[in-house]
């Protein structure tokens, strides 16, 4: 048997050498597959456009035939509301009425210009409806010659019968610009089916063609990957570290922003529970709370928590308990591996398992301690963490001494610092709002000035001192009569002001005799020696009708009280009561 020769024998090639020949020829048929989809698409839209301004020209055909329709009836109604009624009013819209009606005829006749038929009617209605309009026009010169003469040629007119035969031509082209209307939208849905369907097949096989050289090239970078891989672990290291970077400025970014954000907050908590939510998003793992020292230096009061605790903390704590309150700097514990874990912390655990930790970091400024960050966690702590939390603290400390001076500077510029009372200025800007609120809800307010009676040869008698010991004591005196809702200011001097929102006279009389009479059998030490008892006058005004002002009302108190000097002194006097 004959042996074939070589060159008879085919080559073999691999499977993907033998698909590549045909990657050129699948990928230009797939791109006209894809050009021809665009071409269609583009010729459909302007179809599509096409025919919708068709549909929007129907329908402005029939609003301009019911306008039409709509301004002849409006000159026909004001034409007979002016005959019936002559009111120059009508008449004026009788006039300017019937260029509307004309406009609207002529502008139908402009839009069926593209239409013989509709074209035709349009006109037909454009003459009846100056038909129309010339017949009102005759009636109403008749009505201004002869009005007696108006209903007899209205009953004659054949107003009616114009305005029948002109609605049933309106009617009718109305019905064929429907029918059109109708016809031109089964057109374009008719196209629009057409050229879904070719749209869709030509997608399918441009998919078709370019799925099987994406499968072909997934073969082809198969084979690649082997050779990525050492790359590829390279970039993934590049990557973590560049996500670290980003996550670090990141970090400084949110630490910026908090650092605003605290400048604007305006409450103590509010900065406690800024600090908690910005600590919570920065170190999701990190749990712990924040403590905030008491006036009295002898507490630390937990105000806010962040995160889950690892090692769990006191709510209250004695600063003795706490190595960083002690020592004024940070202090960290970990198990095992030494440091001495605060009092305030639950005591570590004998297992040799136990890797949690803690930080204390002190809220200090300006050689003060005013609070505590308590943190602790199960993973140790990286340097950027622990920097982290430096900064969060110290922005906090300063924070919290802003936030301290200023209720300083807002209790001192409302408060008289010798009384303890509200000053005149808290007054002023009170008594307006609470006199306000009781006109509103119908309820009285009462206003007692209240005065110490021969004060200057108290002062003068036994000295300034004794003098501001005795105002004192009328202070505490007042702030322990009043009620929540009431206002005890001093006035000036040795002048006070009480306000009763929702007392009447009678009422506002017993408390004034109540304070009368506490002041007089109040006796004050000072030195080591007891003065007083003290007397005191009080004027009395009572709100009366809604037109009374916060200067009316004081006015009147003020009478009453000189009144009551006048009168012997160590009295009430109601300045509502004649004297």
């Amino acid at each position: 048997m004959a042996q074939p020769r070589p060159s008879a024998i085919p080559s073999a090639r691999p499977p993907g050498q033998r698909f590549r020949a045909y990657r050129l020829p699948a990928f230009v048929l797939a791109a006209a597959l894809l050009a021809a989809v665009g071409v269609a698409t583009v010729a459909g839209l302007r179809s599509f456009s096409s025919s919708s301004q068709w549909v929007e020209h129907s329908y402005q055909v029939i609003a301009q035939i019911e306008s039409t329709l709509a301004n002849t009836r409006t000159v026909e109604s004001s034409a007979r509301g002016y005959r019936l009624s002559d009111r120059p009013a009508l008449h004026a819209e009788y006039l300017a009425s019937i260029p509307d009606a004309i406009n609207s005829s002529n502008e139908l006749i402009a839009l069926t210009r593209d239409n013989p038929g509709q074209h035709a009617l349009a006109m037909d209605i454009e003459r009846r409806v100056r038909a129309r309009l010339a017949e009102i026009d005759r009636l109403m010169e008749l009505h201004a010659r002869d009005p007696t003469q108006t209903r007899i040629s209205a009953q004659t007119s054949n107003g009616s019968e114009q305005m029948r035969a002109l609605t049933a031509i309106a009617r009718t082209m109305r019905e064929r610009e429907r029918d059109l209307l109708a016809a031109r939208q089964i057109r374009t849905d008719h196209n629009a089916s057409v050229l879904t369907g070719l749209v869709v097949l030509a997608m399918v096989m441009a998919m078709a063609l370019l799925a099987l050289l994406m499968l072909s090239l997934w073969r082809e970078n198969r084979r690649s990957l082997r050779l990525e891989r050492d790359s590829r672990q390279a970039l993934l290291d590049l990557e973590a570290s560049s996500a670290e970077r980003d996550r670090l400025t990141e970090r400084h970014r949110s630490l910026s922003r908090y650092a605003g954000l605290l400048q604007s907050c305006q409450s103590l908590q509010e900065a406690m529970d800024m600090t908690a939510y910005v600590i919570a998003d920065l170190l999701p793992d990190i749990g712990g709370r924040c403590y905030v020292l008491r006036a009295s230096q002898n507490l630390a009061e937990t105000t806010a928590r962040f995160g889950l605790e690892a090692v769990a903390s006191a709510d209250l704590l004695h600063p003795n308990d706490c190595w960083a309150l002690r020592r004024g700097q940070s202090h960290r514990a970990h198990a095992h591996h030494g440091g001495v874990r605060c009092a305030h912390l639950e005591p570590a655990a004998a297992q040799a398992g136990d890797t949690r930790w803690s930080l204390c970091v002190p809220l200090m400024a300006q050689n003060t301690s005013l609070g505590l960050l308590s943190f602790s966690g199960h993973r140790k702590p990286q340097d950027s963490e622990l920097m982290l939390i430096d900064a969060v603290a110290e922005h906090l400390g300063l924070t919290i001494v802003n936030l301290q001076l200023r209720e300083t500077l807002r209790v001192q510029s409302l408060r008289d610092p010798l009384t303890g009372l509200f000053n005149r200025r808290y007054l002023e800007e009170n008594l307006q709002r609470e006199l306000l609120r009781c006109q509103r809800r119908k309820q009285p307010l009462s206003v007692l000035m209240l005065d110490v009676d021969h004060f200057k040869r108290f002062n003068d008698q036994h000295g300034h001192a004794a003098g501001d010991a005795l105002l004192a004591r009328i202070g505490q005196l007042l702030q322990d009569l009043v009620r929540n809702e009431d206002i005890a200011c001093r006035y000036g001097g040795e002048e006070f002001t009480v306000v009763l929102p929702e007392a009447d006279a009678a009422t506002a009389l017993q408390r004034a005799e109540q304070i009368r009479a506490a002041i007089g059998s109040a006796t004050i030490l000072h030195l080591r020696q007891s003065f007083g008892p003290a007397t005191c006058s009080i004027g009395l005004a009572t709100s009366r009708d809604e037109r009374e002002t916060p200067q009316q009302l004081l006015q009147v108190a003020d009478a009453a009280l000189y009144r009551a000097k006048a009168a012997g002194r160590d009295q009430v006097v109601d300045g509502n009561v004649a004297a």
